[in-house]
Parts: structure tokens; C-alpha cells; sequence
């Protein structure tokens, strides 16, 4: 069950300043060749699993929440309801790369998979049916050029914090147009600007295609650049 996040979708309402007449030039991400396979595919396995509903409903709290820390560091978060069924959400302060997993209400395994921190669904995930039979492979990383490994060059080499709140990665891959876009939050420097910025890539070219400065806490912005 894909989740959709919504983080940084009211960037969109925000007022625009206009683009000023010394345009920057955009540039294109480079692409790193991977010698082995992607770590975060190694985080989870298809075996069939059960949600452990009633040491939840013993441990929630009144948000029906129920967060605890295994021996490694590693958080875990369950949430849910008997009637909608429930989830977990597994991170690591060591690791950019989470495991959400959703089970039924009757406690079975429903999906699960690796995401970039706790934001953007990477790799391969597995769906089961109610009875806990696979029933699908998803590799929601096929229908892109780009891996996620140049996306995180890109961010450190514009100074950005990859485990800060303000860093923010996600993409979308439209079926119709067969078009992917990556679209970044970050606060760093991009070439001669530093401040806060989104920058949106367009996955075939792997160019650079718009890049947005935030101006100040009530999100006025400018665009510095906009391939046209």
C-alpha cells in the first residue's frame, strides 16, 4: 500500500518573486555506475510476517502510537486501528534508509519496503494478500534513470545535510508520458547562492530543470533558474 506524503506540496501556493535578468546556468546530475546492489534492498526480505496487535494495544498511547528502540538504535513506530489495520515505520539515526511495512486488520503483512529516510518509497517492495500469500514485486526504482546514490552526490555536493529535517527527496513517474521527476528540498548552496532551495530534475536528461530559492519564514520565493 503506497503511502503518499505530502511534505512540501504547499511550496506551490507560495508567492513568486520574477526571475532576475542574470540567469544562472542549470546543469545535469551526474550518474554513478553501482558495483553491487542497492543497500536498502538488503533491509527487507519477503518472508511473511504478523503485526503483534496485542502488545500494541497494551503498549499505545493515547495518539494510538507505540514507539520503542531495539537493542542496534534502530525507532520503531507502530500505528493503526482495529478497523483500518495497522503500520510500522522502522529508521535508524545512522541510516538515510527506513522500512515501512503495513499489515491488515487481522495482523497479516500487507506490504512492506525500504524508503529514502522516512519520505520517499525506494527499491523493491512486496504485497501480500490477507492470508499472507505474496502476491507482488514492486521495484519502484525500474522506471528511473537516476538512483537515488547520484541524488545524495548532488545534495552533498551542494553542501546539504542529508539527515536534516529540511532535506526532502521525492519523485514521481507519470505512466502516461513516461516522464520521472525528482523534486529536492535542502537548505545548503546551489553554485554562487546559498539559503534555502527545491530543485526539480528532470529524470531522462538528468538535467536541472528549475531551482527555487526560499526568501524568508513566510515562503516568499524566487526562481534563479528555469530551463525554458
Amino acid at each position: 500500500m503506497k503511502k503518499i506524503w505530502i511534505i512540501g506540496l504547499a511550496f506551490i501556493v507560495f508567492s513568486c518573486k520574477p526571475q532576475t535578468k542574470s540567469q544562472i546556468e542549470g546543469e545535469k546530475i551526474k550518474h554513478y555506475e553501482m558495483e553491487s546492489k542497492h543497500e536498502y534492498n538488503t533491509l527487507v526480505t519477503k518472508d511473511f510476517e504478523v503485526f503483534d496487535i496485542k502488545r500494541f494495544d497494551k503498549n499505545k498511547d493515547e495518539a494510538e502510537d507505540y514507539i520503542y528502540t531495539l537493542m542496534d538504535g534502530s525507532r520503531i513506530r507502530e500505528f493503526g486501528y482495529k478497523e483500518r489495520g495497522y503500520f510500522s515505520e522502522c529508521s535508524n539515526g545512522k541510516s538515510l534508509y527506513s522500512v515501512g511495512k503495513a499489515f491488515y486488520a487481522n495482523g497479516n503483512i500487507q506490504a512492506k519496503g525500504p524508503k529514502f529516510k522516512d519520505d520517499c518509497e525506494i527499491g523493491i517492495w512486496y504485497e501480500f494478500d490477507e492470508s499472507g500469500k505474496l502476491v507482488k514485486e514492486i521495484d519502484y526504482d525500474k522506471p528511473f534513470k537516476i538512483i537515488i546514490e547520484d541524488i545524495l552526490e548532488f545534495l552533498k555536493k551542494n553542501e546539504a545535510d542529508l539527515f536534516s529535517d529540511f532535506t526532502f527527496v521525492n519523485r514521481s513517474f507519470d505512466e502516461k508520458t513516461k516522464k520521472g521527476t525528482w523534486n529536492l528540498r535542502y537548505r545548503g548552496k546551489y553554485k554562487e547562492n546559498v539559503g534555502m532551495f527545491i530543485v526539480e530534475i528532470d529524470d531522462a536528461s538528468a538535467e536541472v530543470t528549475k531551482v527555487i530559492k526560499i526568501l524568508g519564514k513566510e515562503g516568499e520565493k524566487e526562481i534563479i533558474f528555469e530551463k525554458k
